[in-house]
């Protein structure tokens, strides 16, 4: 949740980025997916049925990777900084 963290200080102290409609929509995104992989990991957790506990790994997995494939792994400053560029 690093990246919906940094967004949501920077909303709070500095206010709404000068964003066009795809950069708004990629924000949005990232936040979602964010949120979306902190709610399986937390189901993960409090599965402590083995099976169960392993079967949200690839859900999991396709959702950091849509992550990754939105920030190219940068920090959140930086992706941030880009998109109002």
């Amino acid at each position: 949740m690093k990246y919906t963290k940094y967004f949501s200080g920077v909303l709070r102290n500095q206010g709404v980025p000068n964003l066009n409609v795809e950069q708004f929509a990629k924000l949005m995104n990232i936040v979602s997916l964010e949120s979306r992989m902190q709610e399986l990991l937390d189901i993960k957790e409090s599965n402590k049925n083995r099976e169960e506990y392993y079967k949200y790994d690839v859900r999991i997995k396709r959702l950091q990777s849509k992550i990754l494939k939105l920030t190219l792994g940068e920090d959140p400053n930086i992706v941030l900084r880009k998109m109002c560029s």
